[in-house]
């Protein structure tokens, strides 16, 4: 996989983002996108029916004004605008919800019946958090990581539904991902996180930017626009890290401190004479003097380190006649 093969330059690519000098300034305006395009994606048949007109190629804010009409529309107080509600709507209207394209129609009417039979499979769990479970899901990660989309069991299986249209509806369920850009693409490369050679290839790029937002500790989605907003400017240009001490660079200082960590200085020629002074000495057999260890119990006294002789032991005082065997018995 690409996040693994080029670990190292993901780690410099998020280095060189992190230290732009507008970080924070970018950080926050992602955030504020983010935010803004998450609003109106809480009922997951919107979420489905605006996923469908993105193929339309028609700009978001056509797409989500013409969602908005079909909400204002439709919309019930006494009846929640479900998936199943939603699909029937959709089976019934004319193609003048989805732009005059007959095709979005009938592919929005097979994801909605697909996501039907999901929630189906579960026990009071909201429509919005089985999109959202699907769309994080290790199964859904798997098939795509795989590259076989179009194999994925739900939306996979649905004529029609490309990678893009597939991250579209993963990014607008609310799962932690990205779609696949050229414009994205671009500045991956400018990053040093893809190689030139796989730019046009939407899964290399999906991996890099996923491992790009891990190593930045960002949604992925959060990531994806910051790296939008680096792609409308005309030039990008990002600081470089610092070079990093080669191996053998390393290997000259350990021969030169003996393996520690830092390099030792180097010993002055009074230290140098010192030294050699010792060494004739210990030739001669005049041995330096040792520094007396005071909790040894066999080290020599100060005489004997100055070279004085060692004093002989006093003769034990003898005992006291009573204290002498026997004594005892005698005196009874």
């Amino acid at each position: 996989m690409t996040e693994i093969a080029s670990g190292g330059a993901l780690e410099a690519a998020a280095w060189r983002l992190r230290n732009l000098d507008d970080y924070e300034a970018r950080l926050e305006r992602a955030a504020r996108r983010v935010d803004e395009l998450a609003r109106g994606r809480e009922t997951a048949a919107l979420v489905v029916y605006e996923s469908v007109l993105t193929r339309s190629g028609r700009s978001l804010e056509e797409i989500r004004r013409l969602v908005r009409e079909f909400v204002e529309t439709f919309e019930d107080e006494e009846e929640a605008l479900t998936i199943p509600r939603a699909s029937g709507i959709l089976n019934v209207e004319g193609e003048e919800w989805f732009f005059g394209d007959e095709s979005l129609r009938r592919m929005a009417g097979q994801l909605l019946g697909q996501f039907q039979h999901r929630v189906a499979q579960y026990n009071y769990v909201d429509e919005s958090e089985v999109l959202r479970r699907w769309a994080d899901s290790y199964d859904t990660r798997l098939f795509i990581r795989r590259r076989i989309h179009e194999t994925e069991p739900i939306a996979g299986v649905v004529p029609g539904v490309d990678l893009a249209l597939l991250q579209s509806l993963r990014v607008a369920a609310g799962g932690d991902t990205v779609v696949p850009s050229p414009e994205i693409a671009r500045v991956l490369v400018a990053l040093g996180a893809l190689d030139e050679e796989t730019f046009g290839d939407d899964y290399e790029v999906l991996a890099a930017a996923e491992g790009l937002s891990l190593r930045l500790d960002l949604p992925a989605p959060l990531a994806a626009e910051m790296l939008r907003d680096l792609a409308r400017e005309d030039r990008i240009e990002f600081p470089e890290p610092p070079p990093e001490p080669s191996a053998e660079t390393g290997v000259e200082d350990d021969a030169i401190d003996g393996g520690t960590d830092s390099r030792s200085a180097r010993p002055s020629s009074e230290d140098r004479e010192d030294r050699r002074a010792a060494r004739r000495e210990a030739e001669r057999g005049d041995e330096p003097t040792r520094v007396q260890d005071p909790q040894a119990k066999d080290a020599p006294g100060v005489d004997e380190e100055g070279g004085g002789e060692r004093k002989a032991p006093a003769a034990p005082e003898d005992p006291p006649p009573e204290a002498a065997p026997g004594a005892a018995d005698q005196r009874q």
